[in-house]
């Protein structure tokens, strides 16, 4: 991949205004952002650039929180800001005010002269993935904005004619997929691949950047794809579904409904790519199947992709890829590089070069002949489901916790006494687990061992210690992290840093850790 050159930024703004693929409404006179996070702040940056040449005469930023932070950029923004252009903030609030009256040149201040009374006030609203519907910030951002739309589906509209677009999404497996295909398709000549959506850049700063025949694959999760309008990929795929973010969705159909608008608008030859249905939640597979028929009928492909009969160009021990989960990750990159055209041969290099992201069965390291396992971004019981089919004659230990999401874990504690030899469970969640595990009690074998600690650091040490060689520890922990930390990264690499002090090792971490957990380290003597 080659960085191209650099476009003047009003030049192509006017370019994008012009391409656009969407040329109905999208009027961005009165546009409003909601959640001024890195996304937000991107989105602000771009279109105060493209103010001119978009139309825009105002542009109101809100956000629930209030910080130093936010007044610095505010700041900085207010000197970017066209003399000619409005610009106003309400930080601190849960309700989005309507849009000012006064357009008038100079029109800018810090949202108490704000006069607007009138419903769907601003013609766009941009919000951030994470807040979710039903908060009052998100109703009132609704009651007072013709469109909602997520950062993507505006890059999306803004982009240039030219640019390709591969969308993928699923519970589990989004990163490696997406990851995967930027390697796959990589291997063509003459062209850049960019990484956007929930990783990577934000694709309106990537825009000025792009050429004709450039591809952006993005990593959709289901708080985007719910924002999502007229978003037309050339290929979009839905990896797998299993229960999750019910918090945020009304329920298992509404989540399943969301992730589908990736392909909502998909038709003339446009490829859909879909799991085997034993990847689909049971009461979500008549939705999807009906959602796939819509598509067909609108002209696009539609294939069905399953580990068991795909033939992939490249032979899977050849792979740093664990697990079946993950070579199925690898089929769907293979079927989208077909797709674009990569020759096999491309596709099975690009495979075997790659090495999955950290805290996704990322090993790191072995040690008197025990592999150690960092599979912290399993925060689901479907992804560590998936883990245990990895390392298939090897005994393991598994390490299960964190904070839990209110899931049901009976499948998850089948499957893990079906694999693992020993069970550790940790933090908030191993109350739970634990007594799933004991109404399981017949299921468990002679000299299987579950057991509960506090933290996940005695889990780790208890895990250390009693570990034989020829042996796989792994932390796979089906529970989100924040009993303990800020992120599962944080998590994965906490458990890196435990293995390491365990065997005498100088912990390599590559972010800092909280001063919380650093503290607790120190104070053991192990940092």
């Amino acid at each position: 991949m080659h960085d191209g050159q650099e476009h003047n930024t009003e030049q192509f703004a006017e370019n994008v205004h012009l391409q656009a693929k969407s040329p109905s409404r999208d009027s961005f006179e009165k546009v409003l952002i909601v959640g001024v996070g890195k996304s937000g702040q991107s989105t602000a940056r771009f279109l105060l650039k493209s103010a001119k040449q978009l139309g825009m005469k105002s542009l109101t930023l809100v956000d629930s929180a209030q910080s130093d932070s936010l007044d610095v950029f505010l700041e900085k923004l207010h000197r970017d800001t066209p003399t000619e252009m409005g610009l106003h903030a309400h930080f601190g609030v849960e309700q989005v005010p309507a849009a000012p009256t006064d357009l008038a040149k100079g029109a800018q201040d810090n949202g108490l002269n704000v006069t607007g009374t009138e419903e769907k006030s601003y013609d766009i609203c941009i919000i951030t993935p994470g807040l979710a519907p039903h908060t009052s910030l998100a109703k009132s951002a609704y009651a007072q904005s013709h469109e909602v739309v997520s950062e993507l589906e505006l890059a999306y509209r803004l982009s240039p004619a030219g640019l390709n677009w591969i969308a993928i999404t699923g519970t589990n497996g989004k990163t490696t997929t997406t990851e995967l295909v930027r390697e796959v398709l990589s291997a063509k000549a003459d062209v850049q691949v960019f990484s956007v959506g929930n990783i990577g850049t934000p694709a309106l700063e990537l825009l000025n950047r792009v050429r004709p025949g450039d591809y952006f694959v993005a990593e959709i999760s289901s708080f985007q794809a719910a924002r999502l309008g007229k978003f037309r990929p050339q290929v979009a795929a839905l990896l797998n579904l299993s229960s999750d973010h019910l918090d945020w969705h009304k329920n298992i159909e509404s989540y399943a409904a969301d992730k589908c608008e990736i392909f909502a608008n998909s038709r003339n030859d446009d490829l859909v790519l879909l799991p085997h249905e034993d990847c689909l939640h049971e009461q979500t597979q008549v939705l999807i199947a009906s959602a796939a028929r819509a598509a067909v009928k609108r002209g696009a492909r539609v294939e069905t992709i399953s580990v068991d009969d795909y033939c992939l160009p490249a032979d899977e021990k050849e792979l740093n890829l664990k697990g079946k989960h993950n070579l199925t990750n690898a089929c769907f990159a293979t079927a989208i590089g077909r797709y674009c055209k990569v020759p096999d041969a491309d596709i099975a290099q690009a495979l075997k070069d790659f090495s999955p992201q950290p805290h996704r069965m990322q090993e790191i390291g072995t040690f008197e002949e025990v592999i150690y396992v960092n599979d912290s971004k399993s925060t689901n019981s479907d992804a560590s489901i998936s883990a245990l089919s990895a390392y298939a004659g090897l005994e393991l230990t598994l390490l299960l916790g964190g904070q839990g999401k209110g899931a049901d874990y009976l499948d998850l504690a089948k499957a893990a006494l079906a694999r693992a030899q020993t069970i550790l469970l940790f933090g908030q969640a191993a109350k739970e687990l634990n007594s799933c595990f004991s109404a399981l009690s017949t299921d468990i074998a002679e000299g299987q061992q579950i057991l509960s600690f506090e933290t996940m650091r005695d889990a780790v040490f208890f895990a250390c210690k009693h570990a034989d060689s020829q042996q796989v520890v792994m932390l796979s922990p089906a529970n989100a992290s924040f009993d303990e930390f800020d992120n599962y990264e944080q998590r994965g690499l906490y458990f890196k840093a435990l293995v390491e002090t365990f065997y005498s090792t100088v912990a390599a971490i590559d972010t800092p850790l909280s001063s919380s957990i650093c503290q607790d380290l120190d104070a053991a003597g192990e940092i």
